[in-house]
């Protein structure tokens, strides 16, 4: 699982426009920069690309997404061919019992408490769960970064526009916290399989 580093906005925009920056409702309210006009510029050019950065994690937030799916997906086709061994060599067992065949019964019986002894020590429901649950949220938080980056570009049409990059820090750290969050609960599910908590 791959972790967002921390960028402090305080260390890269200053420490004043960091104090000064306001969310508004909608997240997006611009840096007040009228008054601060003799301050020297922070940001170098090509120093920090926000549109790379957020185009980065949308796509690292996407691949994240496919992995739980996949697993999900495994998680899946493992509880149907365990439980499906388990029945269909039960019910062989029984159909062969009723014949007469005492070997074919036991092997037959011996696979369906096989399939039976894995799934329970392998238990698979917990794990879907939450492997639902995060590609639920990582596509939430992919849409949530994606409607707000739109709303920062028609706000501030000009690439190198420094409040571009404060907002761009703004939902950077954002998207760190939510991925903690998810990866907090991703870990806790799989370090103790079976466990509600």
């Amino acid at each position: 699982m791959a972790s967002v580093p921390h960028i402090d906005l305080a260390q890269i925009v200053g420490r004043r426009a960091a104090a000064e920056y306001t969310r508004s409702a909608s997240g997006i309210a611009p840096v007040d920069t009228t008054h601060h006009e003799e301050e020297p510029e922070i940001f170098r050019p090509g120093a920090f690309a926000p549109e790379t950065a957020i185009d980065e994690q949308i796509g690292d937030l996407e691949r994240w997404a496919e992995a739980n799916l996949a697993r999900s997906r495994n998680e899946k086709l493992r509880f149907w061919v365990l439980r499906g061994l388990a029945v269909t060599g039960a019910l062989f067992a029984a159909v062969m019992a009723n014949r007469g065949s005492a070997q074919v019964t036991i092997c037959a019986s011996v696979l369906a408490a096989l399939c039976v002894a894995i799934d329970a020590a392998w238990p698979s429901d917990s794990f879907r769960n939450v492997h639902q649950r995060a590609v639920y949220d990582l596509r939430e938080l992919q849409n949530t970064l994606k409607l707000r980056w739109d709303k920062v570009r028609l706000a501030h049409p000009d690439p190198a526009a420094p409040q571009r990059t404060a907002h761009a820090l703004a939902l950077l750290d954002q998207v760190q916290s939510k991925r903690e969050e998810i990866g907090k609960y991703l870990g806790s599910a799989e370090a103790s399989p079976g466990i509600k908590r």
